[in-house]
């Protein structure tokens, strides 16, 4: 099986709209199969996937998670409770809009609300909201402990010196998002635990991120990394990439690589 592995936010969707011309062309390539990795949960991936004749699991919340199209989670990387119980509590102490879990029975999130203004609120369909909690006390008693995959926050003033944070891989996206996921936990991980999972070579892999979270990923030996977006990518992005390419021409460009793969 050869695959394509692209990430969601600010190339197969951007905020809340989906990129109908590029999803239409991973979804009727001859030669390659299509899945996704993304920072979101299951719920805002499926958004953007439920019309996509998807055969391969995606892998979610930045490679803690691998779930098929109908929810079902195959693999999760479970957090220690009293790690995250004691991080959460320092990172309360700091600035942020909020923090969060995604309830893998449920798949929705559950939120602590911070100090900071809310960019938008929580109860909109978006967010795909289970609990929203003001008090941490209350937002940790419902923590399900074996249930516990990533944290993330938006607009967390992070201070790097944190002890706690030697434990765990922290990512930045959009500028805004914190993604807190175990030690050796990010999107490489994820897509060498899908391959493995299925039994596919990376280097019968193409990879297309957009972000400082798909850094991970394109630092696997796949057969070809594309960086992209809506704007140019990050620095760090483009030096680990094979080609930049705009994500106007993205469709044109992966067709023209499928076509170089008819038998």
């Amino acid at each position: 099986m050869k695959l394509i592995i692209c990430d969601m936010s600010g190339i197969a969707s951007s905020k809340g709209v989906n990129n109908e011309i590029l999803l239409n062309t991973l979804n009727n390539l001859k030669n390659y199969e299509c899945t996704f990795c993304t920072g979101k949960g299951y719920n805002g991936g499926y958004q953007t996937l439920k019309d996509i004749n998807l055969k391969v699991p995606f892998i979610c919340e930045n490679g803690s998670v691998i779930v098929t199209k109908d929810g079902t989670a195959l693999y999760h990387d479970k957090m220690d409770y009293n790690k995250i119980k004691k991080l959460i509590c320092k990172l309360n102490k700091m600035p942020y809009e909020f923090l969060a879990y995604v309830d893998l029975k449920s798949h929705k999130y559950k939120f602590l609300k911070g100090c900071k203004k809310l960019s938008e609120d929580l109860s909109q369909p978006w967010f795909y909201s289970e609990e929203i909690y003001d008090n941490i006390d209350e937002f940790l008693n419902n923590i399900d402990k074996n249930n516990i995959c990533r944290i993330t926050t938006r607009g967390l003033e992070l201070d790097n010196s944190i002890e706690e944070l030697k434990d765990f891989d922290v990512v930045l996206s959009e500028n805004e998002f914190h993604s807190i996921c175990n030690k050796g936990t990010n999107k490489g991980f994820g897509v060498k635990k899908l391959a493995d999972i299925y039994n596919i070579k990376l280097n019968d892999i193409i990879i297309i991120g957009n972000d400082l979270n798909d850094i991970d990923m394109f630092k696997l030996e796949c057969s070809l990394k594309i960086a992209t977006g809506e704007t140019k990518p990050p620095r760090e992005l483009i030096d680990l990439s094979d080609v930049y390419v705009p994500l106007c021409d993205l469709p044109d460009f992966l067709t023209k690589i499928d076509k170089k793969n008819d038998i």
